[in-house]
């Protein structure tokens, strides 16, 4: 289980209860684990891969509101004893996951302060990070965005290299697609990323920081200031 931080930061005792009450799961490219209103019948912690919650505007329109991989866990809504979604969860990047049931994660977090210690944070961390991506969507710059957007699921992923579409690129941002086509260019132009039909590789990950906007830093120190400690092992 060290390859989710979540679940690293737990003592050896807590993830015993969790490794009994789960299973460990494929998710696949393009999954769906749940869309808006539905029921949450299950936790996930991400072993690798990433996967997009996705905010439905209306007249069609959809915008990325946030991502989790290995760093986080799915199905807050499940721990709270609300689980009920509020987002479409799609999965990005595919890998593995720890899957918990819903009844038997209850009966796990009832049992122990740790686990409930651990949870707490995470849902103060993810409260930070949408409040700083909101705030992201409304006031910056389609470039920086996407250069924020490109780190993010690089930190998610094992590899540099993702399949990408300009169309799924304005989709995730919430703009048009001449939008994203201008800013990935400007991108490649500059050396920091490659592109080439539907395959996009991260080049320069400095220099990719240094065109992000702050919102990338700042949410990566809320989560380092809570979860510090590095992952090692393996599940």
């Amino acid at each position: 289980m060290q390859r989710n931080r979540l679940l690293a930061s737990l003592s050896q005792i807590d993830q015993r209860k969790i490794r009994v009450a789960g299973t460990c799961v494929p998710l696949a490219f393009k999954d769906v684990l749940w869309t808006p209103g539905g029921h949450q019948a299950h936790v996930y912690f991400p072993l690798e891969g990433y996967v997009s919650l996705l905010a439905d505007a209306g007249d069609a329109h959809v915008v990325e509101v946030g991502m989790v991989g290995p760093e986080g866990m799915l199905g807050l809504g499940v721990a709270l004893g609300v689980p009920v979604a509020v987002v479409k969860a799609l999965v990005q990047e595919g890998g593995w996951a720890w899957r918990v049931d819903g009844r038997a994660f209850r009966a796990v977090l009832a049992d122990s302060v740790g686990l409930r210690k651990v949870l707490f944070s995470y849902a103060y961390v993810v409260q930070t990070q949408l409040s700083q991506g909101s705030a992201c969507i409304r006031f910056h710059e389609v470039l920086p965005r996407l250069a924020r957007w490109l780190l993010m699921c690089q930190d998610r992923s094992p590899a540099n290299t993702f399949p990408m579409t300009q169309e799924f690129l304005s989709t995730m941002l919430g703009v048009r697609r001449v939008s994203v086509t201008n800013a990935a260019s400007e991108l490649q132009a500059q050396g920091l990323i490659h592109y080439h039909r539907g395959i996009l590789t991260v080049v320069d990950r400095r220099g990719l920081k240094a065109v992000s906007c702050l919102c990338y830093a700042r949410d990566s120190s809320i989560y380092e200031a809570i979860f510090h400690r590095p992952v090692q092992g393996d599940l």
